[in-house]
């Protein structure tokens, strides 16, 4: 990942608004939220992404899990930041209320099949991080780690499922979709029979 004001702008920003987020704690100990992030960054600047991109990759929770406004981004960032995190941020609320789970995943779901590709790469990214991280820590911890889930491991293998389905629709040779094909394969035998 290339170190250029705008990427390390970004990094300062997305600590500051995730300061205090933890990642899924395991048996070693809670990690900042930040490594999710810097996974994710690190996943589309191999791929070779432009600066605009990885900064979005850093940024792609901060609307969806912090009071960061769409605004606010365009105003630090640019307009094409802020349109790709928009892009990939769950919309949680409808009219103040709180919407289910299974119906914002939908959304999600849906916004995936149109959004640009650039924005389709960090979708990708951020799902082929939680899929190997939830991986990792099964083999670590065993069934302990699933009562941390907050949806049955069912709903999680629908979602991420249907995100792999557009990826390999959309961008069926890119290596982060082929990456996200072998994750997604042990992640459905190691969570299937749940």
């Amino acid at each position: 990942m290339n170190h250029t004001p705008q990427i390390k702008k970004a990094i300062q920003f997305a600590a500051r608004k995730h300061h205090g987020h933890l990642r899924v704690s395991n048996m070693e100990g809670p990690l900042p939220y930040v490594t999710h992030l810097f996974s994710v960054a690190l996943l589309v600047a191999e791929d070779g992404a432009h600066d605009d991109v990885v900064t979005a990759a850093l940024l792609h929770d901060t609307i969806e899990d912090t009071g960061t406004t769409r605004e606010e981004i365009a105003g630090t960032f640019n307009e094409g930041v802020a349109t790709l995190v928009e892009s990939v941020s769950e919309t949680k609320e409808k009219d103040g209320e709180k919407i289910e789970w299974r119906e914002y995943k939908e959304n999600y779901i849906a916004r995936m099949e149109h959004m640009s590709a650039d924005a389709l790469l960090i979708a990708i990214a951020d799902k082929v991080d939680n899929v190997e991280s939830w991986i990792e820590e099964y083999g670590k911890e065993g069934a302990a780690f699933l009562k941390r889930w907050k949806q049955p491991a069912e709903s999680y293998l629908w979602f991420y499922g249907e995100a792999l389905r557009v990826a390999q629709a959309r961008l069926p040779e890119h290596p982060l979709t082929q990456r996200y094909a072998e994750a997604y394969q042990i992640f459905a035998r190691s969570f299937g029979s749940r």
